[in-house]
C-alpha cells in the first residue's frame, strides 16, 4: 500500500470515528458502536505508525543525500596544519569550520551541528612524558589523521581495494607518500584510523539512532582504556537529619546543610572515590560490491558514515542494555542489579488487562512512582516497540485506551509518551512472553556512563571474496559503559 493510500485511509478512519463520537456525544453509545470505535482507533494507530515509519525512511534517504553533498564539498573538513604549530593549528581549525570551546574541539557535521570530538590537548601541545603507550598512540595517530593527505590516501586505498579485489595488492598500488600517510595513521592492532571528519559523522549519527544515548546517557570522551569517573558514595537515609525516604533523599554524597563561615567536617561529609568504566571494542562489518566501491560517482565514505553508524548504534544498544561486564562486554543497565517492580497483567507473563481487571495498568504507574523524585524531571521510558504496543492497548473499565497511540478523534501521529514521559524504543529490551523478563526500564538515563574513545579504525579484510566479487570492511569502535547511579532507574518485570 502506497503512502498516499495509507494517508487517505487514515483520513477515512478519522472521519468515521469523529462521526460516531459526535452522534453519541450526549452518552448512551451502544456496545456495537463502542466496539467499532475501538477497532477504528486500533486501525488508526497501526496506520499512523506505518506512515511514521515510511517518513523516517524518506528522511534517511534525504540524510544520505545531504551527507554525500557535505563530504563531496570542495573544502575538505579536515584542516591543514593541525599538530604542526599550535597558533597556526587553531587558525586552520576555525578556517575549516571547526571550533574550540572550553578545551574541547568540535567538528562540523552534515546535520548542521558541531560534534565534540577531542580535547584540545589531543591535537596541540607536548605529549606528557608520563602518558601510557596507549595514550601516546592515540594522540600520535589522531594528529596524523587530521592532515588532508591522510584522508585522500585513506579514500584512495578503499577504492583501490575494490578495483584490485585484494587489500594487500591495493596498498602496493598507492604512491610512496600515500603509503607513508596510511602507515602513520595505523594503530597497534593494524587498523587504519577513520579520518576525523568521517568519525564525527559516524558518532553524531550513532547518537541520534542509539536508544540509550537518545534517552540521555552521560557520554564522556576519554583517551584511555579505562575511564575513571569521579563519584561519591550515596548518602544514608538519616544524613542531614532527614530520617525518611531512604538513601535516595540525596542524589549523591554532596550532602548540604546550613553552616557558618568556617564549617566543620563531620562524618556526614561525602566519601569520594572513582568509578571505573572499561573501554571495550565494538565492531561492525560489511561486504561491499567491488563495482560499488570503485564507482567514481559513489561516495563510499558517506555510505560508511551512515550505514556504519546505524549498525554501531544497534550493537551499542544491545551491549548497554544486556552486556554482562565481562572481559569483552560493557556492563548493561539490565545487568546492574536495578530495583524491580512487578508489571505482569491478567495474562501470564504479559503486559495486559481487561475492562474487569486492571492488570498491568496500575503496576506500570508503580514503576513510575518508584523512581525517587529528583530523577523524575529527566526520566524516560525504554521498551521494545511491541511491548509499547501492549501498553497502548491497556484499557479502563469502559474499554477506552489509557495511553492511546492516537489522540482522541484527531488521530494524531503516535504520541511517544506514556503518562507524560517520553518513550524510547529499543529492540534489545526483552519481550513480555517469558517469566521475569525485564520489559520496562524507567528513569534518568544520565545515571548510565558511556566512555567514548574517538578512535574509530577500519580494517580491509585480507580474504578475496572471489565468489561474490566483494570487499570486506570492518569498523572498530572503542566504547564502554556502566551504571553509575542505579537508584535513578526502576525496572518492570513480568
Amino acid at each position: 500500500m502506497s503512502l498516499a493510500t495509507k494517508r487517505a485511509e487514515l483520513e477515512t478512519v478519522k472521519a468515521r470515528a469523529a462521526a460516531i463520537i459526535d452522534q453519541y456525544s450526549a452518552g448512551g453509545m451502544p456496545q456495537d458502536k463502542q466496539n467499532e470505535l475501538t477497532e477504528l482507533k486500533t486501525r488508526g494507530f497501526v496506520l499512523a505508525g506505518e506512515i511514521r515509519d515510511e517518513r523516517q525512511l524518506e528522511e534517511s534517504k534525504s540524510d544520505l543525500a545531504r551527507l554525500d553533498e557535505f563530504l563531496n564539498s570542495p573544502q575538505y573538513k579536515v584542516p591543514h596544519g593541525v599538530g604542526e604549530n599550535e597558533d597556526d593549528g587553531h587558525k586552520a581549525l576555525r578556517k575549516a569550520g571547526w571550533e574550540v570551546k572550553g578545551g574541547i574541539v568540535y567538528a562540523p557535521v552534515s546535520t548542521g551541528d558541531m560534534y565534540p570530538l577531542y580535547t584540545e590537548d589531543t591535537l596541540f601541545g607536548d605529549v606528557p612524558s608520563d602518558s601510557s603507550d596507549g595514550v601516546k598512540e592515540f594522540i600520535r595517530i589522531t594528529r596524523r589523521a587530521m592532515q588532508p593527505d591522510y584522508r585522500k590516501a585513506y579514500e584512495r586505498y578503499i577504492r583501490m581495494s575494490g578495483q584490485m579485489h585484494d587489500a594487500a595488492m591495493a596498498y602496493t598500488r598507492l604512491s610512496g607518500d600515500e603509503q607513508k600517510a596510511l602507515t602513520e595513521g595505523t594503530d597497534s592492532a593494524g587498523g587504519f584510523l577513520v579520518p576525523p571528519d568521517i568519525q564525527a559523522e559516524l558518532l553524531v549519527r550513532k547518537a541520534q539512532m542509539a536508544g540509550v544515548r537518545r534517552a540521555g546517557a552521560r557520554v564522556q570522551a576519554t583517551s584511555r582504556d579505562i575511564l575513571k569517573y569521579p563519584m561519591v558514595q550515596a548518602a544514608s537515609s538519616t544524613t542531614g537529619g532527614l530520617a525518611s525516604g531512604g538513601g535516595s533523599i540525596w542524589s549523591s554524597g554532596f550532602v548540604g546543610s546550613v553552616a557558618g563561615e568556617t564549617p566543620t567536617f563531620t562524618d556526614t561529609d561525602a566519601a569520594f572515590g572513582s568509578f571505573d568504566v572499561p573501554v571495550k571494542k565494538i565492531r561492525v562489518a560489511t561486504k561491499l560490491s567491488n563495482d560499488f566501491i570503485s564507482d567514481a560517482v559513489v561516495n563510499v565514505l558517506a555510505f560508511l558514515s551512515q550505514n556504519g553508524a546505524e549498525n554501531m548504534a544497534l550493537v551499542e544498544d544491545s551491549e548497554f542494555l544486556n552486556g554482562d561486564g565481562s572481559a569483552l562486554h560493557p556492563l548493561g543497565l539490565l545487568q546492574s542489579g536495578l530495583t524491580t517492580v512487578d508489571v505482569e497483567g491478567t495474562t501470564t507473563n504479559t503486559i495486559s488487562n481487561t475492562t474487569g481487571a486492571a492488570g498491568s495498568a496500575p503496576k506500570i504507574i508503580d514503576v513510575e512512582y518508584a523512581v525517587p523524585s529528583q530523577y523524575v524531571p529527566n526520566a524516560k521510558w525504554m521498551v521494545r516497540r511491541s511491548v509499547e504496543g501492549h501498553i497502548r492497548k491497556l484499557v479502563d473499565g469502559s474499554g477506552r485506551f489509557l495511553w492511546p497511540g492516537v489522540l482522541g478523534s484527531g488521530f494524531a501521529m503516535p504520541a511517544k509518551e506514556i503518562d507524560g514521559y517520553p518513550v524510547v524504543n529499543s529492540e534489545f529490551m526483552p519481550k513480555d512472553d517469558t517469566d521475569a523478563n525485564a520489559v520496562i526500564l524507567f528513569g534518568d538515563f544520565s545515571g548510565y556512563i558511556i566512555a567514548e574513545r574517538a578512535q574509530i579504525t577500519s580494517t580491509i579484510l585480507r580474504e578475496r571474496f572471489a565468489d561474490t566479487d566483494q570487499t570486506g570492511i570492518i569498523l572498530w569502535e572503542r566504547v564502554g559503559g556502566a551504571t553509575w547511579n542505579p537508584d535513578a532507574f526502576r525496572v518492570g518485570i513480568v
